[in-house]
């Protein structure tokens, strides 16, 4: 815990040390989540969505949870090779993966501010939009927070690829740009997947994004009890079990590659 608090002050120190960047990042954030809010306004007109009534029906709700949600993601998918590129042209990376920890144990708690971030951002937005600008939502956060944490154990198996690839490409990690495309366009986060031809449907089970949206939404927007979201659960505790350890022998291998050939630290 010494280890994982030290590296969340470092992240904490080097957020507030930029300042300008970190207030240019929350408008920014702020204002995305406005421009759903407003075309979820504006579609929601006069219309109905049958499609997302188990959810409570109300589209602004189904936007900003989607959009909110994959903050999560890109913190668990794009963590852990940012870092990797940040030591690398700090010429720092060495000597961060010859400290007594692991190598995925360093790259995590090296995440670990990026995870928090994330919470933080998405609480107090949502804080605000519901509010300032009365949102509906009906949220179970015990029930969330299962979700977000299985949601980031199965992603942070992918994020350990991407981070194994990246010490050995130094730029450019096809395996998370392809992850991350695919889970934009196809997991729901911002229509059903029951509105995509049946092979699109197919891959979209095939992706934790998917069922953890699908529970998340449950859980924040009509407050499912735990025992209503077990079968989406069961499916992201399964493939946490897959990714984890795939993402580790990845992590290994780049690490050994670019070891041998002497180019840890090139970027």
């Amino acid at each position: 815990m010494t280890a994982a608090l030290a590296f969340l002050r470092r992240g904490l120190i080097t957020t507030l040390s930029y300042r300008l960047n970190l207030s240019l990042a929350i408008i920014g954030t702020l204002v995305g989540l406005l421009q759903y809010m407003f075309l979820a306004r504006f579609v929601s007109q006069g219309n109905s969505f049958p499609a997302i009534e188990r959810y409570g029906g109300d589209l602004i709700s189904y936007f900003l949870v989607g959009t909110a949600y994959m903050a999560f993601v890109a913190a668990s998918l794009e963590s852990f090779h940012n870092t990797v590129r940040s030591e690398q042209q700090m010429g720092t990376l060495e000597f961060l993966f010859i400290s007594e920890h692991p190598i995925w144990l360093t790259l995590f708690y090296s995440g670990l501010w990026n995870f928090l971030r994330a919470l933080l951002d998405v609480a107090v937005f949502f804080a605000i939009l519901v509010l300032a600008f009365r949102v509906p939502l009906h949220a179970n956060l015990l029930a969330a927070a299962v979700v977000l944490a299985l949601t980031v154990a199965a992603v942070s198996g992918i994020g350990f690829c991407s981070a194994g690839i990246v010490l050995v490409t130094k730029r450019g990690d096809p395996f998370g740009w392809l992850f991350s495309a695919v889970s934009s366009l196809v997991s729901g986060v911002l229509f059903p997947t029951e509105i995509l031809p049946y092979p699109l449907q197919a891959l979209a089970q095939c992706l934790p994004t998917t069922h953890a949206l699908r529970a998340l939404r449950l859980a924040l927007m009509v407050r499912a009890p735990l025992p209503a979201l077990v079968p989406e659960l069961r499916v992201l505790a399964l493939m946490a079990a897959v990714t984890v350890p795939a993402g580790l022998v990845v992590l290994r291998w780049g690490f050994n590659v670019s070891r041998r050939c002497g180019t840890l630290g090139e970027y």
